[in-house]
């Protein structure tokens, strides 16, 4: 099969800096697909990335002017130039069947897929209709409008990323809706790592209101009253990073907390395994793929009690769900694991145990099934 992929955002060069769930989907189920097809990707130029570049496998097409993913929400003249130079771009392509990976990529896949009369996949990572304003201020207009139209294009067939975005789409769509979750990487999470020497907290997620990150800074200040020595890593970019920071200051304790952007992906899982405990206190979330990665590296989790970390850790296997808005409960189940060893170990246990269901190899198969079917339809 001769497959086109397209996303946004995808990474550059040897050191897989991801920016989100979507781009490490796409790249982890391309990097298993190209091992017996030819795939292609379309995605939006970067700072410091090439036009073209062959990434384990996988020919990458960058298009249109150099973004910012980090002011990826509010830059809607880059969003639409992309657009436009990409359908021009992937009608010139020599491909089979394309899948789009979010509200822009769907768009853009359902116009080139038109043209060249071949079949197309919508990848759902969640669908936000009536919920864009409150999850992205203003520029959720646009992404309402967007996704409104998508949902009355009857693409050939869509994959849910969860149960939860499953049950949404059946509500917008006629077509076929598969359910594939998200993986691991099986080979990154080896071997024994000897951990930080202060107990810490890792967050891996994007800067944006509706991860909440707000809540697990008050909720980490309130442990420092108790745990001296502490320590939190947050991992990501987004708007709100300049906020997050100032509270952190605000809360004088700005010496415990490091930001980290940009990582390469080998440092990332390196502070993974070198962390106690993760947090992701989201509002919103489409899968969760950094607590399943933690949950690989032993990382006992405490995340936000809402329906899709329900689904995807089945119900707080290998750590706690609390109510998301509330600091106070995050806290108590931090000191909780940190002072209770045989709890930390049963929590840690559980975790990985929980990990060895979601595989990017399973993913990539499941994936490559669908295609093959909508290919033998046409």
């Amino acid at each position: 099969m001769k497959i086109l992929m397209i996303t946004e955002f995808f990474p550059t060069g040897k050191d897989l800096k991801f920016s989100g769930g979507v781009e490490a989907r796409t790249f982890f189920v391309a990097k298993y697909l190209a091992k017996r097809h030819k795939v292609s990707i379309l995605a939006s130029r970067t700072i410091g990335s090439k036009r073209e570049e062959n990434i384990s496998g996988i020919k990458v097409f960058r298009i249109g002017p150099k973004r910012n993913y980090s002011a990826a929400t509010s830059n809607l003249i880059s969003r639409i130039n992309f657009i436009k130079n990409a359908i021009q771009f992937g009608a010139n392509l020599d491909v089979d069947i394309i899948d789009g990976g979010n509200y822009i990529a769907h768009f853009i896949a359902k116009q080139i897929a038109n043209k060249k009369k071949i079949p197309v996949v919508a990848w759902y990572p969640d669908v936000w209709i009536g919920q864009w304003f409150k999850n992205t201020g203003p520029y959720g207009l646009f992404g309402e409008i967007l996704e409104r139209i998508n949902l009355t294009r009857d693409f050939d067939t869509y994959i849910a990323i969860s149960k939860q975005t499953a049950l949404k789409l059946q509500k917008y769509v006629k077509g076929k809706i598969n359910l594939i979750y998200c993986g691991v990487e099986k080979d990154e999470f080896k071997g024994n790592v000897e951990k930080f020497k202060n107990p810490t907290i890792i967050c891996v997620s994007r800067l944006t209101k509706y991860k909440n990150i707000k809540t697990l800074i008050l909720a980490f200040a309130h442990l420092t009253t108790r745990i001296k020595n502490a320590r939190l890593i947050i991992v990501g970019t987004g708007p709100e990073e300049k906020s997050l920071k100032n509270l952190a200051h605000s809360l004088k304790i700005s010496s415990k907390v490091d930001f980290f952007s940009n990582l390469p992906r080998k440092k990332l899982i390196d502070i993974y395994q070198t962390s106690h405990i993760f947090s992701l206190p989201s509002t919103v979330e489409g899968f969760g793929i950094a607590t399943v990665e933690a949950a690989s590296a032993g990382l006992p989790f405490v995340n936000s009690n809402i329906p899709i970390q329900r689904e995807i850790t089945k119900n707080g296997q290998g750590g706690y769900l609390v109510q998301s808005l509330a600091p106070l409960s995050f806290s108590q189940k931090f000191y909780q694991l940190f002072k209770n060893k045989s709890l930390y170990f049963r929590k840690s246990r559980n975790a990985i145990k929980l990990a060895v269901h979601y595989k990017w190899h399973k993913t990539a198969f499941q994936t490559e099934i669908i295609y093959k079917k909508m290919l033998h339809h046409s």
